[in-house]
């Protein structure tokens, strides 16, 4: 979801945006209600100093914990954090 948005925010057209999107589906995951319910959790005592996480973040970050996967973000309230790595793509590339 934020993949596609970001594309589509900068400027980037629908087919190609889609098209991009398109090609991670052989990496999509399955996950639980259960498991977006404890990522809701977990988003609800999120430590205030490190900012608002979105709901998407939260599940995603959820999951990379619980299946041991690495999590990458550009969200500094992430930084720091077991199993993440942070990455800064500039806007517009």
């Amino acid at each position: 979801m934020e993949v596609y948005y970001s594309l589509l925010r900068d400027g980037g057209p629908q087919d190609k945006a889609r098209a991009v999107v398109s090609s991670f589906r052989p990496l999509l995951i399955d996950f639980s209600l259960e498991e977006v319910l404890d990522a809701m959790d977990m988003r609800v005592k999120w430590p205030r100093g490190r900012g608002r996480i979105s709901y998407v973040d939260a599940v995603g970050y959820h999951l990379a914990r619980i299946r041991k996967l690495q999590f990458l973000t550009g969200d500094p309230a992430f930084k720091g954090l077991p199993r993440v790595t942070f990455i800064r793509i500039p806007r517009g590339s």
